[in-house]
């Protein structure tokens, strides 16, 4: 989603047969797996053959940032356990396909550790996945750099983990790529793609970051519509003929080559590969992750063979790539939910962290399946007693501004019929490719979507129980939409402080660390209509007025100080003497070097929180 925030998407026929799913979440009938199967067509740079020797699995020189072929590391954190003190993490590494699996060995400054074996996940072509298990011992008071070698050779890589009675600090970024929109002259004024992620670096190596976690488009797949394999599908005029067109042997081989190689580009060929070979990542997922708008278009689409297939593809990689996982291990890996992939994790005792599917599972009038909801619940109500702090990341801010009269115009164009119009068809502004308005599914992803928001309040409410209930701080993060703000929900009293307000929920929102912020002129109309709202007749919700000063030390443009279009990242870290979380949303400076600080903090729950 490129685009702040749809009323309703519109089927032009009832009865529309929903998606038929087997044991394993797999739709019946697909996806089919072609092993070596190639189109007839000649290789190029975004292909595997132009990428790796199709007979070895070498990587071509452009790939090699080893010597031995491997590539990556990349380091994940799968959580801790707070019973054992141990750190557990996961590391990824993708090798020719006859290498023989690979070793990590880490060194925490104590003596170097017995290797830890690998599993061999899946293999495309002449390359293969493999994860290897690693732990750390905590610390009661020290904390540790942790040394490692994928296989004892090569380069020394390091992370960091907290001792059992130091704070936690983690960062959250998202966005990470440039929409097919974005010119090369709108790049270069930004200072291209690295500016954010140099400053983060930099802020790590000076007090290093223990997690990372990335928010949602951490690549951006909408290329993959680019090819002429899709045309003949795209040009079926009648829906319901385009809806049950098969999805071809070719189109199968091309979504497997795409999703693999574009992943391989993206993560290890950037400073974000840099960055997971120091910095424990933990993902969740967003449409462009898959591509642009998944899960809120209409039935027709998102019921057609070719979109439910292509998806298992984007997700099969999404889950090697992102996940460090497969379909059959990815509920042993702590992945759980109806058929997506969401994940609670502790950031040591204190602070817990869930990281909800709001894709896999998405469609018209629905975000997260009610028995995920279910399952979130019954983890939340598992978490240790010593949890202070609950943080929720979702792709899409959960508190932002209602655009409802962007909803009713596109609600007009399409129940007039306009977008089978040749004037407004040819306006790409209008109308994407499959004949939609353009920014519908935009606007139908947002949690203030009209056709979200009864869901969005049973959520809410159950959050509010919860923290209740286990006196819990309740806190969003989330990114999309290409600025930086925070919001809260709270009880209407306002003589109530936040110490003692279960209601109180605050959100981030930092979004993005590398794709272009939105116009002024659109930032204006969001800000415009950031009025605070009524949840129901408790709990109301706004934005703070977070910006007065620019990162120039001006006023922000339009006086906008609710959301400030630059990019940016944020990070987090524990206070322990009171529990509070600080929070700092590091934003683009105007001169492209580094970035500016906005603070926030956000209170512990009081054990006399509000019981009314």
């Amino acid at each position: 989603m490129d685009f702040p925030v749809s009323h309703q998407q519109y089927n032009d026929h009832d009865g529309l047969r929903a998606v038929e799913y087997d044991e394993n979440g797999i739709p019946r009938g697909g996806p089919a797996y072609y092993p070596g199967q190639q189109m007839a067509a000649p290789a190029d740079a975004d292909r595997y053959e132009g990428n790796f020797d199709a007979r070895t699995g070498e990587p071509f020189p452009h790939l090699r940032r080893r010597a031995d072929g491997i590539i990556g590391p990349a380091l994940m954190f799968v959580n801790t356990d707070l019973q054992a003190a141990t750190w557990r993490g996961s590391v990824l590494v993708l090798t020719p396909r006859g290498y023989p699996p690979p070793t990590v060995v880490l060194n925490d400054g104590t003596a170097p550790s017995l290797p830890f074996p690998s599993v061999h996940l899946d293999t495309y072509k002449m390359t293969s996945f493999y994860r290897i298990d690693i732990d750390v011992l905590l610390d009661v008071h020290r904390e540790k750099k942790v040394e490692y070698r994928v296989n004892n050779t090569g380069p020394t890589y390091q992370f960091f983990v907290p001792a059992q009675t130091t704070p936690w600090r983690f960062c959250f970024w998202s966005c990470n790529g440039w929409s097919l929109s974005v010119s090369a002259e709108e790049k270069q004024k930004l200072g291209g793609d690295n500016v954010v992620w140099d400053d983060l670096l930099q802020k790590h190596n000076t007090m290093p970051f223990h997690v990372q976690v990335c928010g949602g488009d951490q690549l951006y797949s909408d290329k993959i519509w680019k090819s002429d394999i899709w045309k003949p599908w795209l040009s079926i005029k009648d829906k319901l003929v385009r809806r049950d067109a098969p999805f071809t042997a070719e189109m199968a081989a091309f979504a497997d080559d795409f999703y693999f190689t574009h992943y391989v580009k993206c993560f290890f060929m950037s400073k974000f590969g840099d960055s997971m070979t120091t910095i424990p990542i933990s993902t969740i997922v967003d449409d462009h992750d898959i591509w642009d708008g998944i899960g809120s278009y209409p039935d027709y689409l998102q019921n057609s063979t070719v979109f439910v297939q292509l998806k298992e593809y984007a997700f099969k990689y999404w889950r090697l790539y992102q996940a460090h996982t497969n379909q059959s291990l990815a509920r042993q890996h702590g992945y759980f939910g109806n058929r997506g992939y969401g994940w609670l994790k502790n950031f040591g005792p204190y602070t817990a962290a869930l990281g909800p599917d709001t894709r896999y599972e998405r469609s018209l009038n629905q975000i997260i399946d009610p028995r995920t909801y279910d399952m979130i619940f019954e983890r939340l109500n598992g978490l240790s007693p010593s949890v202070r702090h609950l943080v929720v990341f979702l792709g899409v801010p959960i508190v932002y501004p209602r655009l409802t009269y962007i909803e009713k115009t596109l609600s007009g164009i399409k129940s007039m019929g306009l977008t089978k119009l040749s004037f407004i068809a040819n306006k790409k502004a209008l109308v994407n490719i499959w004949g939609e308005p353009e920014l519908s599914d935009d606007m139908n992803d947002h949690w203030t979507s009209s056709v979200h928001m009864e869901e969005r309040k049973v959520f809410i409410l159950r959050l509010q129980e919860f923290a209740r209930i286990h006196n819990v701080r309740v806190t969003f993060v989330a990114g999309d939409v290409h600025c930086c703000g925070a919001g809260r929900f709270a009880s209407m009293n306002p003589a109530l402080p936040p110490e003692r307000d279960y209601r109180f929920m605050p959100q981030i929102i930092s979004s993005a660390i590398m794709n272009v912020p939105p116009p002024n002129m659109v930032i204006r109309a969001v800000h415009t209509s950031a009025n605070t709202y009524e949840l129901d007749q408790l709990t109301d919700e706004k934005m703070y007025r977070l910006f007065e000063v620019d990162v120039n030390g001006r006023s922000p443009p339009n006086n906008n100080t609710k959301l400030l279009a630059r990019r940016n990242f944020s990070s987090y870290v524990e206070d322990l003497s009171n529990h509070s979380m600080i929070v700092n949303i590091h934003v683009q400076n105007e001169n492209n070097q580094g970035t500016k600080a906005y603070p926030v903090t956000i209170s512990a729950l009081a054990p006399n929180n509000n019981f009314v």
